[in-house]
């Protein structure tokens, strides 16, 4: 029960987080741009790899309790 609201309370602030960044920072992907790296795979990688640690840190604190 527990897991199913905190899962999607991550899933829902990971939501707002890309929304208010990608409308407040909009034009400082230039960087990232001239590298060869879109918004697309820039939000993907860093969202995966949040949601990737989390699901990690649970299961991890799961099996030490």
């Amino acid at each position: 029960m527990i897991f199913g609201m905190l899962f999607w309370f991550k899933v829902a602030s990971l939501g707002l987080i890309y929304y208010f960044i990608n409308s407040y920072k909009r034009k400082h992907y230039y960087y990232y741009l001239n590298l060869g790296l879109s918004r697309t795979v820039l939000w993907a990688a860093t969202l995966g790899f949040d949601l990737f640690l989390f699901i990690f840190l649970i299961v991890l604190a799961y099996k030490l309790k």
